[in-house]
């Protein structure tokens, strides 16, 4: 929401990384006029049984059609994963039940959000240049920032002192950025002011401003 006051806009789409491919969050950006696309992370799946994918949801229905044509209705909830149960009793029967489950029953897993993920994915099919648009600026940092920090190893140890090593870090990359994409006289006239009343200041009120930035990265 900050993002659209700064920028003004009523509607905003985000290219971002698979980190932050979230169902709910998803959804919850979508309720605010904020279109995120995003690899989907999915686990790992055995390849001798069908994939999730192949299972279809009906949403008039709030079924789902099994690869073998039959019909998986909810039989639960699991409240922490925010998802839904859909079995069907018809897999002791099938015969195509050792190319879905070595259990007694196959289980489906639909997310409480998954709407919003299977948006998103059609939205990644429609347009396969936006993954590749998100690798050029997403990907890149993370190999800039590692190549500058000599390895990606952190110097420091414990949480707060890494996260403020970090931010840092992420501080430091964005202000070559800015410098490659719009020049040092850009910073440099702005912030004329600020810098020499920071320098008038005491070696002591410098030392404390300095704790006082690492402590609030820090958090």
């Amino acid at each position: 929401m900050a993002a659209k006051d700064v920028l003004g806009a009523d509607e905003l789409h985000v290219l971002t990384d698979g980190g932050y491919s979230n169902a709910e969050e998803v959804a919850r950006c979508e309720s605010e006029a904020i279109i995120v696309t995003a690899p989907i992370k999915r686990g790992a799946m055995n390849t001798e049984h069908f994939r999730p994918t192949q299972f279809v949801y009906d949403d008039e229905s709030d079924t789902i059609r099994c690869p073998a044509g039959q019909t998986s209705r909810r039989s639960s909830k699991h409240t922490r994963n925010r998802a839904i149960r859909y079995r069907t009793s018809a897999c002791k029967s099938c015969a195509l039940k050792p190319r879905c489950t070595p259990g007694v029953q196959r289980t489906v897993h639909r997310l409480f959000d998954q709407s919003a993920f299977d948006r998103m994915d059609a939205r990644i099919y429609a347009d396969p240049s936006l993954m590749r648009t998100r690798r050029c600026t997403v990907e890149h940092p993370f190999g800039t920032i590692k190549r500058m920090s000599g390895g990606g190893r952190f110097l420091t140890r414990g949480l707060r002192r890494v996260k403020a090593e970090a931010a840092l870090s992420v501080l430091a990359f964005n202000m070559i950025r800015v410098v490659n994409t719009v020049g040092t006289g850009a910073l440099v006239r702005p912030n004329r002011t600020e810098s020499c009343r920071f320098e008038t200041e005491g070696h002591g009120s410098r030392h404390r401003r300095r704790g006082e930035f690492l402590h609030s990265l820090g958090g």
